[in-house]
């Protein structure tokens, strides 16, 4: 037996035989036409995956909507903290949203999901490549449970083996369109391309900004080197720059130079800060 074939044949044991209840609806009536059973299969291993910004999570927030109005439990994992689950306002009462404090610990959070049975999706969102060994663990629960256990992330791939769907979200040619690409467990033996014909709304995410330049002070300082000015002339503005340090937060004094009558003296418990240049990255 070949090495390929071997990979197959451990494949289809992992995924097992189908489920007898019919896919989950995502939302996309081309989607739901090229999938088996009209969606999602429950009882296996499904994984998108797409590079940041295409819509991924959008799009499977179609799924949890529809399997919401279908009367089944959701739960999300959130493996990265970033979601930002503000739009789902009105359902929130029926959707479980994990954040375990490690991206680690995203597929033992999967795993007490699958086993409690009161999940008919379970979204496991940002963590790991699942290995080999997890995958088979996950997958054998979810055809126990009968759950859909949907991988999303943002590589090539989001499992080392147990998937039954995978589904690719790409970007074609010029025009920068948004395809999704049915790789494996659709109705056709050949991949699938269907072009996303509608703008997908993406999803609000937390996200790091650059720091905000602290400017307190900036106008203390300047009024006093103008004032500081009027009185010394040119060699007292040279002085001045090779001096002067930033103010502290509270607007006090830095610390002056020895006979520098026109410094302030530090507040009681003020400590000097060090001359330093602050660059803020736009």
């Amino acid at each position: 037996m070949s090495l390929a074939a071997l990979r197959l044949q451990i494949a289809s044991v992992v995924a097992g035989a189908p489920s007898a209840s019919p896919g989950l609806p995502t939302g996309m009536a081309a989607l739901d036409a090229a999938l088996p059973g009209g969606g999602v299969p429950r009882g296996r291993i499904s994984e998108w995956v797409a590079p940041a910004g295409l819509g991924k999570t959008t799009l499977a927030r179609g799924l949890v909507r529809a399997t919401l109005r279908a009367g089944f439990g959701v739960a999300w994992i959130d493996a990265t903290r970033t979601l930002d689950p503000r739009d789902w306002a009105g359902t929130l009462d029926a959707i479980w949203v994990v954040r375990p404090p490690d991206p680690a610990r995203a597929p033992w959070c999967a795993d007490l999901l699958l086993r409690s049975g009161a999940f008919t999706l379970v979204v496991l969102d940002g963590g790991p490549v699942l290995p080999r060994p997890i995958a088979v663990r996950l997958a054998q629960l979810a055809r126990e449970s009968d759950a859909a256990l949907l991988l999303l992330g943002d590589g090539t791939r989001a499992t080392d083996g147990g998937a039954a769907l995978r589904l690719r979200l790409a970007r074609r040619g010029s025009t920068g369109r948004a395809v999704a690409m049915i790789e494996k467990g659709g109705v056709h033996s050949h991949p699938v391309v269907l072009e996303i014909g509608h703008d997908l709304v993406l999803a609000r995410r937390l996200c790091a900004h650059p720091e905000i330049p602290d400017r307190r002070g900036v106008a203390r300082r300047t009024a006093r080197r103008g004032r500081r000015g009027a009185h010394a002339g040119p060699l007292g503005h040279a002085a001045d720059r090779a001096h002067t340090q930033p103010d502290d937060p509270h607007g006090h004094g830095a610390g002056g130079t020895a006979g520098d009558p026109h410094r302030d003296d530090p507040a009681p418990g003020a400590r000097p800060l060090r001359e330093s240049h602050r660059v803020a990255l736009g």
